[in-house]
Parts: structure tokens; sequence; C-alpha cells
């Protein structure tokens, strides 16, 4: 008999073998994970007191365990480019990396600010010496098999706070400069682009058409724009990819649909960019076990048929301590502030069945982190990109996503 989660409750269902739907498993790659964000570290909202320890490698194992392959690690600033190379060489063949400057991030990195520490548009002295530094990481993580893509460069008018348009303009041209010199490397862009499509646009064209930048080597990432926006920007040649942030609404839907699958990717942009509740592609999410997500042929155990009910879930009379599940996979789903009290249910727990623990489902698994995206997730947005596009046989399923990821190793690997 095998457990399972049907809507927001976990039922049972009898003489179902999911291993016998299909040999077929899908392989995902997941082409936009920020791992040097505080969350990684168990910092959020900008405390530097952790919630939990570090969990990297707790991660990238469930991510692994739900057939996520591989995955692009993004570098924001010139040390997180380099930071990502040792991380890199721990997960060789799983784990690559970007190099290049954010445009939120242009400020910080290459301008100099006033005596009351504001920011202003004066590049710093050793400009030169910065550019030469991320051309130099660049090419030695090219060597190194690590660095598979120049970005993530671009141009975000969201957020101006950050840097200023003039700072960003000025930025994204060097650093495409940076990535002109070394064009024999043949290098995929990692593109950001926020309200600023006719600048980016204009930015971009004088290096495609010398040939700096070859036509479609690229994404452009985490992509939210207009159907106007699309139509200008599908010109270039480019795939894009998509998340949670791309999912949000209606209108995004109707433009994520539009995308033709062989100019696909798909991301989590992990830990930001989840799928909420309140996107409309929420109501696209099923639960598992599914093609998306397929049983590994292991019995979900020591919950019971309402912990995923949306109540408190699992619990003996001798512990009060309650588990809850995630809304549609067999994982505790929990507030990062009651990880202590987790914790010890956990320990309690492996005393209590002579268990080592180390699970990757059920109630002993380490535990999701509610609003905090994961690689995990990444299957999610390729079921809603199925749903959308009105793919419902197995075998439309299995082709989507079989290309999408054909899409991202002959681009990144």
């Amino acid at each position: 008999m095998l457990k399972y989660i049907v809507g927001r409750r976990f039922l049972f269902r009898k003489n179902i073998n999911y291993r016998s739907m299909t040999t077929w498993a899908p392989k995902y790659f997941d082409i936009g994970v920020n791992f040097s964000d505080s969350m990684f570290q168990g910092c959020y909202n900008g405390s530097t007191t952790p919630k939990h320890p570090p969990d990297i490698d707790k991660v990238i194992r469930r991510a692994q365990y739900f057939n996520v392959k591989e995955m692009l690690v993004t570098a924001s600033s010139i040390q997180e480019s380099e930071e990502h190379f040792a991380l890199c060489e721990k997960y060789g063949g799983e784990l690559f990396s970007t190099v290049g400057v954010h445009p939120c991030s242009v400020s910080d990195e290459f301008y100099q600010k006033n005596e009351a520490n504001e920011r202003t548009d004066t590049l710093i002295p050793n400009i030169e010496e910065k550019l030469e530094k991320l051309k130099q990481l660049t090419l030695k993580g090219h060597e190194m098999g690590y660095v598979k893509a120049f970005g993530e460069i671009g141009l975000d008018y969201d957020r101006l706070h950050y840097s200023s348009k003039k700072q960003q303009v000025e930025m994204f041209t060097k650093q495409l400069e940076v990535l002109a010199s070394l064009k024999h490397l043949k290098l995929p862009l990692f593109l950001h682009m926020r309200n600023a499509c006719d600048d980016f646009l204009s930015i971009l064209q004088p290096f495609l058409e010398r040939g700096d930048i070859e036509k479609g080597n690229g994404v452009i990432h985490s992509f939210t724009g207009t159907k106007e926006e699309y139509d200008k920007l599908s010109q270039l040649g480019f795939y894009f990819g998509i998340n949670g942030c791309s999912l949000k609404s209606e209108e995004n839907l109707e433009v994520a649909a539009m995308i033709p699958d062989d100019k696909l990717m798909i991301e989590t942009d992990a830990p930001w960019c989840e799928i909420r509740k309140s996107h409309a592609s929420y109501k696209y999410i099923t639960s598992y076990p599914n093609l998306f997500y397929p049983s590994k042929g292991k019995e979900v155990t020591n919950y019971d048929s309402q912990a995923g009910a949306g109540k408190e879930g699992t619990g003996s009379k001798k512990n009060s301590y309650k588990v809850k599940y995630d809304e549609f996979l067999p994982i505790p789903s929990i507030k990062k502030e009651n990880f202590g009290k987790h914790l010890e249910h956990i320990k309690k727990l492996e005393a209590e069945q002579n268990d080592q623990g180390d699970s990757v489902i059920g109630e002993l698994a380490y535990p999701l982190f509610k609003s905090r995206n994961e690689p995990l997730y990444v299957g999610y947005v390729s079921e809603i990109l199925c749903a959308i596009k009105g793919y419902k046989s197995k075998e439309e399923i299995q082709q989507f996503i079989d290309l999408i990821y054909e899409n991202t190793t002959k681009t990144f690997k």
C-alpha cells in the first residue's frame, strides 16, 4: 500500500504500482540558483543570527532525489563569481556557475561613494583592474569546467534604489565588452531584464551585429515581460527562463504559453521566486507522485491522513509536537522559527524507532522552510508550463520535459 497526497490531504490508495507507470523519469536542469544567499546559511531578512544551520548540502541532495540533475549557480558580484568555484568542485558535474555582476550590484561593485557614504555615478579608480579580474575569473572558471555562462548581467529598472539607470547601462555595456574580448570561448549569456526592454535591446544590438555575441547564445532569465516585450526580445534568438515570478498573473501565463518549447528553460531562482498560493499558476500544481515527481518506490510512513490538510499533522500521545507536510510533497514544511522544536521531535522519533534518519521524504526528512524556494521545486514550473500549453498525455509531457532538458544541456554543458 502506498500513502500519497491528493489535493490538500494525505490519503491511502490501494493496489497501484506507480513504478509500472513508465520506465521514463524526468531530468531537470535548474538554470537559476542563488546559493550565495544568506537564507541557505539560515539567516533571513538581513539578520546575522541563523534560524538553522547552513544546509546547502541537504538542499542539493533533496533536489537530486527529485531528478534535478544539474544546477547553474548564478553570481551577483565578483566575489560570488569566485566563491562558487569551490561549490562546483565539490559537486563536479552537477553544479556549474556563472561569472558576472548583477545590475542591482553594479553600484556597490564599480562606483564610488561620497563622504556621506551615498552612492555616486563616479566610477572607482581601479575600474579596469576590476574588469580584468572579471575576465580572468571567466577564463579560469571556463578552463576548470565550472563556468558555463557569463552573467547575471543586464538591466533592472524596477529596483533603481540599488543602482541608477546610468550605472546599470554603463556597466552592462562594459561587461558585454569583457565578454566580447572572450568571444573565442563562445560562452552563453545569462541575462537579466526588468522594465528596461528598449535600453536592453539597444545595448545588445551592436554586439550582435558585430558578431561579438552570437545570436541566440544565452538566456533571458526570470522573464516576466509583457507580450509586446516578448515579441521584441524574441528577435534576439535567446532562450527564456521561466520561474515562479514568471507565472504570477494570468497575463504572465498567457505570455509564457506563447514561448516555443524549443526556446524555453526552467528555473527556480531559489531562494526567491517561489510559486505562491496567490499566483495564477498555483492551481495547476498537483500532488506527488505524478509524472513530474514520480514515486521512488518507497512507502512514505509516519504520518496520518490529515497531515497535509492544512491543520496540525502527526504526533503521538508521548510527543505533542505536530508535523505539517508540504502542500504537495511528502516532506515536512515548517516555519524557520520552529526549527529547534522540529529537530527535537525528529531526535525523539529516531530514538523511538532506532532510526538514524537522513531520509529525503517522510516524517524524518529534513524540513522545507516556508517561503524559501529550492531547486526541488523546479518540477512545479515544468508542470505549470505543460498545463498552460495544454499538454495532458503522458507522451506530450515526457516530450516537453525531455526537450527543455535538451535545450539547457546543449547550451550550458
